[in-house]
């Protein structure tokens, strides 16, 4: 069994995957948009939707994110504190990642030395999502 986070988003996905990629270094190993479907006989795609990601994986660590755009209906409406996604990695991997997801986020704690971590912080980015960042030596 694996458990792979998954991501929504309302039109942002590929502009998350963009910053995703710089905060990690990394990129994206499979987008799929919705004009890709094939034909759904008496379901037309609204036009605004063509564009946006069906699905879509990135690599971040040893693990897969899959990221996806929902159109029509808002998911995860709720408070977004409810969960978060914990990066575990080098102190200067955790610096860039931080410094990348707060360019028009918010931080939630600033990276300082803790007893478990040279350097951790809590960061939400531009999209609302709660990365907990912390550095391993």
């Amino acid at each position: 069994m694996k458990i792979r986070p998954y991501l929504t988003f309302e039109g942002q996905c590929n502009e998350a995957l963009k910053l995703y990629q710089r905060a990690f270094n990394t990129a994206p190993v499979h987008v799929q948009t919705f004009a890709e479907l094939p034909p759904i006989p008496g379901f037309e795609l609204p036009k605004e939707a063509l564009d946006l990601v069906m699905q879509a994986s990135i690599p971040i660590g040893d693990t897969f994110f899959r990221l996806c755009d929902c159109f029509g209906r808002p998911l995860n409406a709720a408070n977004t504190e409810m969960l978060s996604i914990c990066i575990e990695a080098s102190v200067e991997e955790i610096k860039h990642a931080f410094a990348v997801l707060a360019e028009e986020g918010r931080i939630g704690s600033e990276l300082s030395p803790q007893f478990y971590s040279p350097c951790a912080g809590v960061v939400f980015d531009k999209f609302g999502i709660m990365w907990n960042l912390v550095a391993m030596e």
